[in-house]
């Protein structure tokens, strides 16, 4: 059984799809079967991380019928450690304006992908692509950098993602559901008062719906006069969005990261020893034990 991980973040320019390629590569390293989904619809650019620049297929391919399956659009980087990667799409007005129907059959088919581990680049931003793209997988990863813009941005992603997670526990045409649709928010709190003020003992089906919903924290670019307050963030996050989000860790500032995407390279292939790499590996680990914890949890006993 697949064990599905989503990398988002609040605006563009986090390093979020260096990022992504860089973990998938590594999970490959360490034996493990890997496919990387590219859903950042509009901006789909992670194949040229690995230096495919006019791949045969893309996603475009399955939402427009071109294709009978996903498993078609597949490629394969056999001198990446047999990685697999499902090139993303453009935005035109199919995929911009992709329906209901169309995105269910697409997590559909994403979901009996048969890997190991399938990670999903989310496009960055708040629109409900991205945040049910985001909320699909079984393990979520917030991306930011340390700096006061890229912080209120990925506060405001993971607002919006945790509301959208109490939404989803509600059928969307019941009368909660309609009713929580046409406000705005800015807590958490909110969103439980006026769900039982709707209806008696929605309250505590709200609450249950975030009883799992813990994101995963990296901080990209790291400097040493710039540190993130993740104590003060996770308090901020507690007190109005109901969650906690553990950190994986942070990666420095590192001239190597541009060497590599000029070199249209992993910087973990093209330089392992730089500062960047060996935080990138060490996260990583702490993934690969997280997805193997998971693997057994869901493993049907016999």
């Amino acid at each position: 059984m697949s064990v599905t991980i989503s990398i988002g973040s609040g605006k563009g320019g986090t390093g979020k799809t260096m990022l992504l390629c860089n973990l998938a590569l590594q999970l490959a390293k360490k034996g493990k079967k890997v496919c990387l989904v590219d859903l950042d619809i509009g901006g789909a650019d992670a194949h040229l991380l690995f230096g495919l620049f006019e791949p045969k297929y893309s996603l475009t391919d399955f939402l427009n019928r071109s294709v009978a399956t996903l498993q078609e659009t597949i490629h394969t980087f056999y001198a990446f450690n047999g990685l697999q990667i499902i090139p993303g799409t453009g935005n035109t007005l199919q995929t911009a304006n992709m329906s209901y129907q169309e995105k269910q059959r697409l997590l559909r088919a994403i979901g009996q992908l048969d890997v190991d581990v399938i990670l999903i680049d989310v496009g960055a931003g708040t629109s409900y692509h991205s945040l049910d793209f985001f909320m699909f997988s079984d393990i979520q990863i917030c991306v930011t950098m340390p700096e006061p813009t890229s912080i209120m941005d990925f506060y405001s992603f993971l607002q919006l993602a945790t509301i959208r997670k109490v939404l989803s526990s509600f059928l969307s045409h019941s009368q909660i559901g309609i009713v929580l649709k046409k406000q705005t928010f800015s807590s958490i709190t909110e969103v439980f008062d006026l769900a039982e003020k709707t209806q008696t003992g929605a309250r505590l089906k709200a609450q249950e719906a975030l009883r799992y919903f813990h994101p995963l924290l990296i901080v990209n670019r790291d400097i040493p006069n710039t540190k993130l307050n993740k104590a003060k963030l996770k308090k901020l996050v507690a007190k109005y969005l109901g969650i906690d989000i553990p950190a994986l860790g942070e990666i420095p500032e590192d001239p190597a990261i541009r060497d590599a995407l000029k070199a249209y390279m992993p910087v973990i292939e093209l330089s392992p020893d730089a500062p960047s790499s060996r935080a990138i590996i060490e996260i990583s680990e702490k993934i690969d034990k997280i997805t193997g914890l998971f693997s057994r949890s869901t493993t049907p006993q016999a």
